[in-house]
């Protein structure tokens, strides 16, 4: 996606145009899973007015024409919401660990319920949700749950004073660097991922996109944009299917 993608959606939720929420929550089984509806909505629709506004003031909004930055946007998102570019299954990845010597190797943690999403430091989303989403780390922490973040690509490299020091990483080193002052905002493992973007490239190159890995590794939810409360829906239905002995026929009490 455009380096201004979230510049044309926080004003699209400013002018009233942004789409509802209207996810459908509900799941449904497979032979193997119990699957989620994925949320590929354009528009970010986590935020309320206010909490829009003030992401909005940290990065610049008139880059370049409105009209084109409007068409190519679409294109952008249009692309990833069809599947372009991305297999929807779990691709495998082991990638470093911001916070502290190791690794981590996504498939060596089948087992647990893992949940993930992209983010940068200079992404205002992703920022925003490391608060939200270090209140589910805490919820979690008895359950056979994994909440992480992995370090993508820089949304806003640079970008007026708020990211000034921030340009687009030139080495590992520098983009580990980046990794380890994202990781203080909240209380997630935070994965770097390599310069060339690889594992961001094979989940769809959603800056803030979120996915839910299962307990036996399949890919039951995909989002263009990462959202706590979805995703604690989701986390806690899994939860409640896996101790009900996985049946076919499952309703959430």
């Amino acid at each position: 996606m455009r380096h201004s993608l979230v510049i044309l959606l926080l004003l699209l939720a400013l002018q009233g145009r942004a789409q509802l929420n209207n996810w459908d929550p509900s799941w449904y089984p497979t032979d193997t899973a119990l699957v989620f509806h994925d949320d590929l909505d354009y528009y970010l629709n986590a935020y309320s007015k206010a909490e829009i506004k003030e992401m909005r003031k940290q990065v610049i909004i008139w880059r370049m024409n409105f009209d084109k930055l409007m068409r190519q946007t679409i294109r952008d998102l249009r692309t990833y919401s069809e599947g372009g570019g991305m297999e929807p299954r779990t691709h495998d990845f082991t990638l470093p660990i911001a916070q502290e010597p190791g690794t981590y190797h996504l498939r060596g943690n089948d087992g647990k319920i893992r949940a993930f999403m992209f983010g940068s430091i200079s992404n205002p989303p992703s920022r925003m949700q490391m608060e939200r989403w270090s209140r589910l780390v805490q919820k979690y922490a008895k359950e056979e749950v994994q909440l992480f973040v992995i370090y993508g690509r820089e949304l806003h490299p640079g970008d007026k004073k708020t990211f000034k020091l921030y340009p687009d990483p030139q080495s590992e080193y520098e983009k580990a660097a980046y990794a380890k002052d994202f990781a203080q905002l909240g209380k997630l493992p935070v994965l770097i991922d390599g310069l060339n973007d690889a594992v961001y490239t094979a989940y769809g190159k959603a800056p803030n996109g979120a996915f839910l890995v299962d307990k036996d590794g399949n890919l039951v939810f995909r989002g263009t944009w990462a959202d706590a409360r979805k995703m604690e829906h989701m986390i806690d239905t899994l939860l409640k299917w896996y101790k009900a002995g996985k049946p076919k026929n499952f309703e959430a009490k």
